[in-house]
């Protein structure tokens, strides 16, 4: 019987991915108070200048509560712009929700132009008042922890363009911030979306 054999760097590097996949952080913040905590940084890319995120104050087929982000492109090329899943955005004041992105989100900005987009954001603090046009939001960090990354993974290829869809993964992020967890049944529903 012949046995495969695999190189020290190919081994070392799985091992590392399991134990990065193993040592996802438990989540830091007390349920029913979510905030950013923890988590990685996020930058803009060079050239790309925020003017201001508001809240739109009205449902879109991508999001019940979506941001209006206003970007300035510095320089003379298109600049293409990659927000992660898990990219929070905090309220300037604390009345109103965090927001999040729950997929990658990426967007083209023209050169020496503002320009702006909706962001299809999801509320993480259900019991806080929903962004509308009196909103202002900044970019914070990028969550990464256990409960929230499993759900990423669920919707890595999902299509959340329906209002259906939309909802149930509205419910599943206030599972996750304000009830117990992601529950069997949302799981379930979640992994059925197309």
């Amino acid at each position: 019987m012949s046995r495969i054999k695999f190189s020290p760097i190919f081994l070392a590097a799985l091992f590392s991915i399991a134990a990065l996949c193993d040592n996802l952080p438990e989540r830091q913040w007390e349920r029913g108070a979510f905030e950013p905590i923890g988590g990685k940084p996020y930058q803009l890319p060079s050239g790309i200048t925020l003017r201001e995120i508001k809240g739109l104050g009205e449902e879109t087929t991508f999001s019940l509560m979506p941001l209006r982000a206003v970007l300035l492109n510095t320089s003379s090329n298109r600049i293409t712009v990659k927000m992660p899943a898990g990219l929070v955005f905090s309220p300037f004041d604390h009345e109103y929700q965090y927001m999040m992105l729950v997929q990658d989100f990426s967007f083209s900005v023209p050169a020496d132009q503002d320009t702006a987009i909706l962001l299809p954001t999801y509320g993480c603090n259900e019991d806080l008042d929903e962004p509308d046009e009196e909103s202002d939001y900044q970019i914070d960090i990028q969550v990464w922890e256990r409960e929230f990354n499993e759900l990423f993974t669920i919707l890595k290829n999902k299509n959340l363009n329906n209002i259906d869809a939309v909802e149930l993964v509205q419910d599943a992020v206030y599972e996750i911030t304000d009830g117990a967890g992601l529950t069997d049944s949302t799981r379930t529903l979640l992994k059925q979306l197309p």
